[in-house]
């Protein structure tokens, strides 16, 4: 029996609605959150994810049975590091739970009722969620380019600045030295000046006066 559109559930299965609550939790967003497109979200930590998260929403700790329903929602994986995984779904969306209702379990019936033309969406927005990602990651760079180049814009003003003041201070330095020279001279020329006018001057002491009218006091 091949089930029409209308005949599915209005409601999003719990296995989703868990999932999508558990990453938009922000208490565990080290551990599992969406990525930067919000297209897709990632674990972060197995280790803890296992431990900490699925006995919060699932009441497991199995890291395999979830991957597994995971798969039987056509979920799709973009990135498996060890220790990160990324996984993806055209409906599963930040931001989106009114498209949550779009994502069904798999089943001969979805199958028998899915044509080419249906995968070649997924696959559409598949790349569609990458090529956005990647624009935002070329915007991000346009960005870091432009405030480096602001940075390098005033640290050359700022270094311009320096050496107008060095330059500045050089002159005056320069000047001062100048005027160092030249204050021995003119001391010379004054003493001179002063020594000229007391040479040529006669001393008559105050002690001496005019003796002649007493006489030859000498024996």
């Amino acid at each position: 029996m091949i089930k029409h559109p209308e005949e599915r559930p209005v409601k999003p299965n719990k296995f989703i609605l868990r999932a999508y609550e558990m990453i938009n939790n922000p208490k565990f967003s080290d551990i599992v959150s969406w990525t930067e497109s919000g297209y897709s979200f990632a674990i972060l930590n197995i280790n803890q994810f296992t431990t900490k998260v699925l006995p919060l929403y699932f009441k497991h700790k199995n890291f395999s049975s979830f991957v597994r329903q995971l798969n039987m929602y056509d979920f799709h994986k973009e990135r498996d590091t060890g220790d990160i995984q990324i996984y993806t779904h055209c409906s599963f969306i930040r931001g989106h739970p009114e498209k949550l209702i779009e994502v069904h379990r798999k089943s001969s019936d979805l199958i028998t009722e899915s044509g080419p033309s249906s995968n070649l969406e997924k696959k559409y927005l598949l790349m569609h969620s990458k090529q956005k990602m990647l624009h935002e990651k070329v915007n991000t760079l346009e960005q870091s380019y432009k405030d480096v180049s602001n940075y390098n814009q005033l640290l050359m003003s700022q270094i311009i600045q320096c050496m107008d003041r060095e330059q500045k201070i050089e002159q005056l330095l320069m000047g001062f030295i100048q005027q160092l020279k030249e204050i021995p001279s003119s001391l010379e020329s004054s003493y001179l000046n002063v020594m000229g006018s007391t040479g040529n001057r006669t001393l008559n002491p105050p002690f001496l006066g005019d003796f002649s009218r007493y006489g030859h006091i000498y024996p």
